[in-house]
């Protein structure tokens, strides 16, 4: 009975004979990998001190935290999920950290259409509070999930706050809070900070309806991917500012002189970064190399 061979099984079985160059450009891509595996693992215990460059889109959002006042609530729109976790995480972290330093009170706000965001900055908010000493109720509130409607409920919304919220997560009245006292409009708003793969949604149109109309400030936290939309807005001044990717939560986390998750991220992504180019330049040149040795061979010939 014959055996079937992979085609690749010639490739990695016989090493070419010849220079060092030849070598790497037939080392066996396993390596790689294995290499690329480490090397990420050993960074992420190990966090080596790199510079950070805080844009101007980051300072203004801390500068604006630094002067809200304390009569007022500020919201906190999560809309985390595992595929932004990477990313979003640390600018939640950061910003509800800035607003514990600052004994600022804040809702978590969160819908019915992000599971994930609910249990996140549940979680989240749980874990930061118990670093500040914070009572849940007392400093910070999350209310319950409501279903985002568009302009309809923003409207509503800026009008009777406790009448369309209702309640928190555990079911208790608002107005029953002690946090929400004296919480009624948009007016009692000082700033809404959303954290969301997309930093503004048509169903959700905060900038359109909220910040436009009222001028409550709007700053938020988003994938880099999607933070060049943005820009624009930031321009006209209707984003008060913006955390964009893990780069944006390590900047505000370098204001803040509370190194966190996102300067670990950046970290990691920028050496799995560096090993990916030193590797193609590296196998460019042994290409270039084994080339011009093997002209000479073949002129010597």
């Amino acid at each position: 009975m014959s055996s079937v061979e992979h085609p690749l099984s010639h490739t990695h079985a016989a090493a070419p004979p010849g220079s060092i160059w030849q070598r790497i450009q037939y080392c066996d891509p396993r390596w790689l990998y294995v290499l690329f595996a480490a090397m990420v693992v050993v960074f992420e215990f190990w966090r080596p001190a790199m510079p950070t460059v805080v844009p101007a889109s980051v300072q203004r959002l801390y500068d604006l935290i630094e002067r809200l006042p304390h009569d007022k609530l500020v919201i906190v729109d999560s809309e985390l999920a595992a595929g932004i976790r990477a990313e979003c995480e640390g600018q939640f972290i950061a910003v509800v950290r800035h607003l514990f330093r600052r004994n600022l009170r804040f809702a978590i706000m969160t819908w019915t259409t992000q599971p994930e965001g609910i249990k996140y900055a549940t979680d989240l908010s749980a874990a930061l509070a118990r670093e500040f000493g914070k009572e849940y109720g007392r400093d910070y509130v999350i209310w319950n999930p409501i279903t985002p409607a568009g302009g309809a409920m923003m409207q509503s919304f800026a009008r009777d706050i406790p009448g369309l919220i209702k309640t928190d997560i555990a079911g208790t009245p608002l107005n029953d809070i002690p946090v929400m006292r004296g919480v009624q409009t948009i007016m009692d708003i000082s700033l809404v900070y959303k954290v969301s793969y997309v930093w503004d949604r048509a169903e959700t149109p905060w900038i359109g309806f909220i910040q436009s109309v009222y001028g409550t400030p709007y700053a938020c936290g988003t994938v880099a991917i999607m933070s060049s939309s943005a820009y624009p807005f930031l321009d006209s001044g209707q984003l008060s500012g913006m955390l964009a990717g893990a780069a944006g939560a390590a900047a505000y986390e370098r204001l803040m002189d509370a190194p966190g998750i996102g300067a670990k991220t950046v970290s990691v992504q920028s050496f799995a970064a560096l090993f990916v180019l030193v590797a193609i330049v590296l196998g460019n040149i042994a290409m270039l190399l084994a080339r011009r040795a093997s002209a000479r061979m073949e002129a010597t010939v």
